[in-house]
Order: C-alpha cells, then structure tokens, then sequence
C-alpha cells in the first residue's frame, strides 16, 4: 500500500524530497554505533570538549556528544 503513487503520504514524501534535493541537500544513510554513541552522549554530559577521534566511531561518538548537547 506505501508503495502506491496515489498515496497521499508517498505524494508528500516525493514532494518533500524533490524540495530537498533542489534546496542542495542530498540523502544519505548513516550507520551510528550505538555504543559509541552512548559514550558520546556521556562526555556531553560530563562536560568534555568534542573530541571524537580517540573513539572506535568518530561520527557515531560526535552524534551522541551533539544530541546531548543539544538537550543542554
């Protein structure tokens, strides 16, 4: 049923999409370390600088650090 074009939720999807892609934004799928994450989101916690490159996952340790700080 999702994959029907007459769908108004596919409609919006596409549509969003298309205004996306023309504003310069391009989608991509990224895998997060959930553990890494975790550990990033302590650091945020416990006041330490963004310095993801000592973890196993940079991306996945600068995420969980953002998300944090974010809710800060």
């Amino acid at each position: 049923m999702a994959d029907n074009p007459e769908n108004p939720n596919t409609l919006r999807q596409r549509a969003f999409k298309e205004r996306q892609k023309a504003a310069g934004y391009k989608n991509t799928t990224v895998w997060i370390h959930t553990e890494t994450e975790q550990e990033g989101k302590q650091a945020a916690r416990d006041g330490k600088p963004l310095k993801p490159m000592e973890s196993k996952d940079p991306l996945s340790w600068a995420a969980g650090w953002i998300s944090e700080k974010g809710k800060q």
